[in-house]
């Protein structure tokens, strides 16, 4: 005899009161622990989404050019870095009590720059690469820079003025005996921020706004000088030439700028900072 294939349905047997209860508070934990798996494995997702959002909000809008005049989307290279604003690490000072009469003090403010032109070829870049060296940090330039003036050369200098209340800038000239007399002259470039000199020429050079003076070495040492108001930040770009009514041929003036030394008898052009 054949019994059928199919079998009732599992039914589970009836539960006490108990049980039920016990049923239900099991069910509720598992509820919570799946409720809480989620809020964890959520967290993470909110903490990207959020982290991302700040870095696209600080590429589009960096804070370090806020207050600039630097547009928001324009790149920081070191041929416009002049153009981010420079906070002033000089904060209150105007707020100190000061000697009446003030006491004269002055320290010597060596060029950030020196640079060649030549109007003869007006297009012409000079580099420094044959005064380079190699040190274990790689290849350098020196800080001596090399000062050339003849018929058709001319030397750029920038300042800046760095201190604050230092109102008064007086530029020296100096320069040991020559065999042969000759006639400078120095002029005031019309440049209010840092020249490029990674391209500067004889073409595109500041313009001059004025000649300052005209120096003449001889067979004596000579401390040229003259006084410029200066405020802090304030960026001084002068250009030390031959005079036009030199003889050709007769004027041909050289020597390295030093970076830190005023050693008496040395050719050297700074900058005198005076309260």
């Amino acid at each position: 005899m054949f019994f059928s294939s199919s079998s009732r349905p599992y039914r589970p047997l009836s539960l006490t009161p108990q049980e039920v209860i016990d049923s239900e508070n099991d069910d509720d934990h598992k509820a919570k622990l799946h409720k809480t798996s989620r809020a964890v494995l959520h967290w993470p997702l909110v903490v990207v989404i959020l982290c991302t959002f700040i870095n696209l909000l600080l590429v589009s809008t960096p804070a370090f050019l806020q207050g600039s005049s630097v547009s928001p989307d324009e790149l920081i290279t070191r041929k416009n870095v002049h153009l981010l604003r420079r906070p002033s690490q000089y904060i209150r000072f105007d707020e100190i009590e000061r000697t009446s009469p003030p006491i004269l003090r002055e320290f010597t403010n060596f060029p950030m720059s020196v640079s060649l032109v030549d109007h003869s070829a007006p297009s012409h870049v000079f580099n420094d690469y044959l005064a380079m060296r190699t040190t274990r940090t790689g290849t350098i330039s020196p800080d001596d820079r090399k000062v050339h003036v003849t018929q058709t050369v001319s030397t750029i200098f920038q300042f800046r003025a760095i201190d604050w209340g230092m109102e008064i800038c007086e530029l020296h000239v100096a320069l040991p005996p020559v065999d042969r007399s000759t006639t400078l002259e120095l002029y005031r470039l019309n440049a209010t921020v840092p020249v490029d000199i990674s391209t500067l020429s004889f073409n595109v050079r500041p313009p001059r706004v004025a000649k300052l003076g005209n120096i003449m070495p001889g067979k004596d040492s000579l401390d040229w000088h003259r006084k410029l108001s200066c405020a802090m930040d304030d960026v001084l770009v002068f250009e030390l030439a031959c005079s036009e009514d030199e003889p050709s041929g007769s004027c041909d003036i050289r020597w390295w700028q030093s970076h830190e030394k005023t050693a008496p008898g040395q050719y050297f052009i700074t900058l005198h900072e005076i309260r």
